[in-house]
């Protein structure tokens, strides 16, 4: 600065703030992890301090990027629970004061930071109601944040395919844009991550290549990026792939420099994710000991949850023979992972994917409005020869004919959908109990195991339940084929209707799950007219019936909170009827034959497959009778079973 020459103060104060924040940085980074909550407090302070001094001089951009950078700051050294309250204080000003782009990348940050604390179906929420906001205004950076954050939950959720495809869309969105270099490589960060999670280590490694080349290319030129951080999570994801290839040569070298890189940027979350990844190096090679250090150093430079290590420091523990403390977060995580398939956060999921499907389509619709327009124009020029020469019976007919086929491709396409829910249902059906008896199982039979006989106990309850719910949905789709096929049911046992309500009973187990036999229950069951049972006779498979009539007890149970279910018999001259009645949910009128579809569930919050009433309806037809909903039942669900009399 030449001398005589006077600095106006506004610039010197400007200077002074940003001098302020640099050194805070650069301390950070020589205190190391037990010194980042004071370093995490001076940063917060500068940064207040610099959107004050923005505030006094008026400038709302400037101010905006100040706001920004404070939120920056708290997801660099992990405060998520501050982010999340944050962000909705910043979010305010930003849509006030109409900065659109500090505003979604905000809202993201806040949908990142529930995730983080565990709070999925609020997060659920906040991300679509981010996409809707962003449909509405039009803005493009907010759709793909909405996008991005929706890969990130379906991540969450282990639903591989969707969060790659969901990030691709952000990726397309965000392409074309220059400088938002951090984001992009989160995407690569994301797409290696889903990979991981499918165990396709050699797609994950792919992924690496071009991540590497993004970052070599585009971001190595500009002095302004975060290099560190970038290399740091590229070879830390390397690193995930050569373990899964047990190349542990490879993953050696690429820890090595993703540690070097860690310390370099030296953030709270880019030595929690080093670390984690320690852990799992040294737990692929049963060395559980530095693994357990690992984790330890996992939970002192954050707080946030992690299953995942928790699951590693599980394994170490049983490698290490405390069993005791394995079983114990063992507990925790098979009670988490109940809350994480909870009714909530599957119904906003579901919410996610219809807007998820919808904005596809549009999109579609867009880079295809010329070919349809083309393809709209032919079939105006086609429909009016038709008239010419055929006349309006051809017309009407051919009307007809393309009615009847819009019809079947409907059916077909939900046909499609139905499965392929079905199949994703199945798959978590299956897998969480499968987790669930195997890891308490090993703790069972581990040799030298100290366990009390409560928890014993309380171990044997749980895998029995859970070989049991894998025993039931077995014995379904096994029923579901058997009522697909075309064999014939032989009906050559004689009974009677108490006999058949007698064996249903006791193979529902509804007896025990609601009173008078359990007194805790808020649900009573009574079986009416058991002498008019007994007297009638019928000729049927004795064996089909039961499991039709224990199905509708079963349905009943799982519908019904509180009131009542009552399992009655009624004759006709030649026919009898099994009425279960329940005060449960209900069904509306307008589903009553809807129900009976395969793979159909009308309430997703409750645990099933639906093909369960499918196969009982199919079945009481082959025996000659038939099962139906009484739709003028409105206290809750009536269900009908009809057979013949012997």
């Amino acid at each position: 600065m030449h001398a005589g020459v006077k600095v106006p103060p506004f610039l010197r104060m400007r200077q002074l703030l940003i001098t302020f924040c640099f050194l805070i940085g650069c301390l950070s980074s020589f205190a190391g992890p037990t010194g980042s909550e004071d370093a995490a407090e001076a940063a917060l302070a500068a940064a207040d301090s610099l959107i004050g001094y923005e505030q006094q001089q008026g400038d709302v951009g400037k101010e905006a990027l100040a706001r920004w950078q404070k939120m920056v700051t708290l997801k660099n050294y992990s405060l998520t629970e501050q982010q999340a309250v944050e962000s909705k204080i910043q979010m305010e000003w930003f849509r006030k004061h109409k900065q659109w782009d500090c505003y979604y990348r905000t809202w993201q940050l806040r949908a990142n930071a529930l995730c983080a604390l565990g709070k999925l179906q609020l997060a659920l929420r906040e991300t679509q109601q981010m996409l809707n906001d962003a449909k509405e205004r039009n803005n493009k950076l907010g759709r793909a944040m909405a996008y991005k954050q929706i890969g990130i939950i379906y991540l969450n959720m282990k639903q591989t395919e969707p969060a790659v495809e969901a990030l691709r869309h952000y990726e397309d969105l965000m392409k074309d844009e220059k400088g938002d270099y951090a984001s992009l490589s989160n995407i690569y960060y994301r797409m290696a991550k889903a990979y991981d999670y499918d165990k396709a280590y050699d797609q994950e490694l792919q992924v690496t290549k071009e991540w590497l080349s993004f970052i070599r290319d585009k971001v190595a030129n500009d002095p302004k990026a975060k290099t560190q951080e970038f290399y740091n999570s590229c070879y830390l994801a390397r690193a995930a792939a050569y373990i899964g290839l047990k190349d542990y040569t490879q993953a050696r070298q690429a820890l090595d420099v993703a540690a070097h890189y860690a310390r370099q940027n030296n953030t709270a979350l880019g030595l929690h994710h080093y670390y984690k990844m320690e852990a799992r190096y040294y737990l692929a090679q049963g060395d559980a000991s530095n693994a357990l250090l690992y984790t330890d150093s996992v939970q002192l430079v954050t707080n946030e949850k992690d299953d995942h290590t928790a699951e590693m420091r599980a394994q170490a523990l049983m490698m290490l023979g405390q069993g005791a403390e394995a079983a114990r977060i063992y507990q925790r995580l098979y009670h988490d992972k109940d809350s994480v398939f909870g009714r909530d956060a599957r119904h906003h999921l579901d919410e996610l994917n219809t807007l998820f499907q919808v904005d596809e389509l549009k999109t579609e619709q867009q880079h295809t409005k010329f070919k349809y327009t083309v393809v709209a124009a032919l079939a105006i020029m086609l429909a009016l020869l038709i008239l010419l020469l055929f006349g309006w019976r051809s017309a009407i007919r051919q009307k007809k004919v393309n009615e009847q086929l819009r019809i079947a491709n409907e059916r077909a396409a939900v046909s499609s959908k139905m499965k392929a829910e079905f199949i994703r249902n199945i798959s978590h059906e299956i897998r969480t109990p499968l987790n669930i008896v195997s890891g308490f199982t090993q703790i069972l039979t581990a040799p030298d195991m100290e366990l009390s006989n409560d928890e014993k106990k309380d171990m044997r309850e749980r895998v029995a339940e859970n070989t049991d719910r894998i025993t039931k949905l077995v014995d379904r789709m096994l029923g579901l084929s058997d009522a697909n096929s075309e064999a014939l049911i032989e009906c050559d046992d004689k009974t009677n209707a108490l006999e058949i309500v007698t064996h249903a009973v006791e193979r529902s187990g509804i007896a025990l799950q609601t009173r008078p036999k359990n007194e805790e229950s808020a649900v009573v069951f009574e079986f009416a007219d058991s002498e008019t049972a007994a007297s009638v006779g019928l000729r049927t498979n004795r064996l089909y019936a039961v499991r039709i009539v224990g199905h509708l007890l079963e349905n009943a149970v799982k519908f019904t909170e509180k009131g009542c279910i009552t399992l009655r018999i009624e004759t006709t001259d030649d026919r009898v009827r099994f009425i279960v009645e329940d005060t449960g949910i209900g069904v509306p009128a307008d589903q009553a034959e809807h129900i009976f579809d395969e793979f159909v569930q009308l309430n997703s919050f409750v645990d099933g497959t639906g093909i369960g009433l499918t196969v009982a309806r199919t079945v009481a037809r082959r025996l000659g009778g038939n099962l139906w909903l009484d739709p003028n039942y409105s206290q809750g669900a009536r269900f009908i079973f009809e057979l013949l009399k012997g």
